[in-house]
């Protein structure tokens, strides 16, 4: 599959904008995730290689679902661990099984479990409920990345690691 992507020369990649277009976004994407962590600090560094190579494999894997924004951040803690190309496309395959729907252009299933997280909420905490209803933010649109990219962004990397592994144990 990654020869699908390597063979494509600059002449066809202009004739396909689809391609063209999840190309420039990975690396705009990956150019910015987890700069702070050593796997992926520097300019030439190995790792953002990696990210890259995986995601533009994966386009080729799903080219229905593409790449969107915040793929690479599910895809970074993956890497750091399994720290092999292959090996880590295969578990952000899995990975992206469980949820592929996070980045359907619907949003069907992020709408979905906004209206869990709600429903949850309104029987834990309905003054939060109310108070959140009366700023306006009673859709819960803060915790849309949140959910989309569970919680990648909202926690330190190695707590990351952690909250990830239990959350697949349970």
């Amino acid at each position: 599959m990654k020869l699908q992507w390597k063979s494509v020369s600059p002449e066809q990649e202009r004739r396909n904008s689809l391609l063209h277009g999840y190309r420039s976004l990975i690396e705009r994407d990956v150019s910015r995730t987890d700069r702070t962590n050593k796997f992926y600090e520097g300019p030439e560094n190995p790792g953002l290689g990696l990210l890259n190579d995986i995601l533009l494999t994966y386009c080729m894997y799903h080219f229905d679902l593409g790449y969107v924004q915040g793929m690479s951040d599910l895809l970074s803690p993956i890497l750091f661990v399994v720290q092999n190309e292959v090996d880590a496309f295969w578990c952000f395959c899995g990975f992206m099984e469980l949820v592929h729907g996070n980045f359907e252009e619907s949003q069907e299933t992020m709408k979905r479990q906004l209206g869990q997280l709600l429903l949850l909420l309104r029987v834990l905490d309905q003054p939060l409920c109310d108070f959140l209803d009366s700023q306006d933010s009673g859709s819960l649109c803060f915790c849309f990345r949140w959910l989309l990219i569970w919680f990648k962004r909202e926690f330190p990397f190695p707590d990351i690691l952690r909250l990830w592994e239990v959350g697949q144990e349970g």
